[in-house]
């Protein structure tokens, strides 16, 4: 193998992958494993473009809009887009295409920080809303539908709402019911259900929002099927004869957001995940899920909470695929326990101050799962050896209690001039660009609102404890709006 001594990334992706460690975390497709041999030896051969007889992204007509066709029949929807720009793209599409400037639109604070940029670009006016929370977990989780029904009663203007279903921590809202309280106001639903492509495959799983009355919703088939990164579905659904002015708006910001040269590599991905998962996918997944029962037992004997059955109200059920791991027990911070995975060749998608969250697929192998286990055992001999303190941290949220006060529109504050300041001195002025800790990407702050001394007391104690935050500068610093 060549090693190039001026190609910094493709050296350290190198190195990385000679450290052989097990993946937890996305893409899906874990290394290649479930490519077939001539999609995998062709890979390189299969980056072209719009050659004849190849078709076009941007006016499909050939093999690309029977793969889209395909897509929409196995996803049960009226249309899908391919998305060469990962859910980011689809999630601005969405907004785009269902909201006008000027619009209200519902949103839970738990969304994923790329709704900031549907904001910019739509011109919509975010109606904020704070997910319930659950004390004895320290952890946010859905809003519930009375507080949906109160925001369309106190907002009957608004346009319509974005949900995620489900989120990292695989929870899924109660979407079927929110659904309906939007449908019998006119207002549009809107999923980021990037992390639930696998969930129409399998009857044990929660619902797709296809099922839930979305009309548009976004899904990342690079997180959990086995296709590239940034290989992203859109889907439509239309509900009544009024929805065909949002698919055809939909078409044209679709042709608008994607690159003019789009991958036929994450195209051709996008395609034979969905003929894998047809063909596959609901014996994958039952094997999956078998190895989950036995792994959740093996680490629930040494003292690590999977919440396998967690149950809230506003919580419709959880996707069980997703393994998370609440190393409080054990006296250990979830970044603590992340490192020590790490160090023993487990890579995990991410942490929180409690848990670890683990991204099973159906390309997942037993002896993972063995050496996983295998690893939680000696973090949980040397944690009592240590004679750490079991769960009584004095740990701040995530997410906070209470709304930051919106003193401009997120469109606003864009075109506002910035300056970069110590994060410790944020306190008053009002936040430049989204902040907050990444994974999961949520905004602690969005831009437009008005920082307090408590948000940035708990950035500060995130960054101390290990977690990384999103939105600061290279030296650690925030953007804040200059006052006019």
């Amino acid at each position: 193998m060549v090693f190039l001594t001026n190609a910094p990334l493709v050296n350290g992706l190198t190195e990385y992958i000679k450290r052989n460690s097990i993946s937890f975390h996305m893409p899906g497709h874990k290394g290649g494993r479930l490519l077939s041999e001539a999609f995998y030896a062709n890979l390189p051969k299969y980056d072209l473009t719009e050659v004849p007889g190849l078709d076009n992204l941007h006016a499909p007509a050939g093999i690309i809009r029977e793969a889209q066709e395909l897509a929409a029949r196995a996803f049960h929807s009226d249309a899908c887009f391919f998305l060469v720009n990962g859910s980011t793209s689809g999630i601005h599409i969405m907004m785009m295409a269902a909201l006008k400037s000027g619009d209200r639109v519902i949103i839970p604070r738990n969304c994923h920080k790329s709704v900031w940029g549907g904001l910019i670009l739509s011109g919509a006016r975010p109606i904020f809303l704070q997910p319930e929370y659950d004390g004895e977990k320290d952890l946010f989780t859905h809003v519930s539908p009375d507080n949906v029904h109160k925001a369309v009663q106190d907002h009957p203007d608004a346009a319509g709402m974005v949900l995620t279903n489900p989120d990292y921590y695989g929870l899924c809202p109660q979407l079927e019911a929110i659904g309906r309280i939007l449908a019998e106001r006119g207002m549009k639903l809107l999923v980021d259900e990037a992390h639930g492509a696998h969930m129409i495959f399998h009857p044990d799983l929660p619902p797709s929002a296809a099922y839930c009355g979305a009309d548009l919703w976004v899904q990342s088939a690079h997180k959990t099927l086995p296709a590239l990164t940034q290989a992203s579905y859109l889907h439509y659904k239309a509900h009544n004869s009024r929805d065909k002015l949002l698919i055809e708006r939909a078409v044209q910001l679709h042709r608008l957001l994607q690159s003019t040269s789009p991958s036929y590599l994450l195209m051709a991905s996008l395609d034979f995940a969905r003929a894998y998962m047809e063909e596959h996918g609901k014996e994958a997944l039952d094997n999956l899920l078998e190895n989950l029962i036995w792994v959740r037992k093996e680490l629930g004997a040494l003292g690590i909470d999977t919440m396998e059955d967690y149950c809230r109200p506003e919580i419709y059920g959880s996707d069980k695929t997703r393994l998370v791991l609440d190393v409080s027990g054990l006296g250990l911070t979830g970044p603590e326990g992340e490192e020590y995975l790490r160090s023993a060749g487990i890579q995990a998608e991410m942490s929180d101050l409690h848990r670890i969250v683990l991204i099973c697929s159906i390309a997942d192998k037993q002896e993972d799962f063995l050496r996983l286990i295998d690893a939680c055992k000696n973090m949980s001999r040397e944690a009592r050896l240590n004679k750490k303190n079991t769960g009584n941290y004095e740990w701040k949220l995530s997410i906070s209690r209470e709304i930051p006060k919106q003193m401009l529109s997120p469109k606003d504050a864009l075109e506002k001039k910035k300056e970069f300041i110590p994060l410790s001195r944020g306190a008053g002025r009002i936040c430049g660009e989204p902040v907050g800790t990444y994974p999961p990407g949520i905004p602690r702050f969005y831009p437009g609102e008005l920082i307090d001394k408590d948000g940035v007391e708990e950035l500060m104690e995130y960054r101390r404890k290990g977690c990384s935050l999103f939105g600061l500068t290279r030296d650690g610093n925030l953007s804040v709006i200059i006052d006019d």
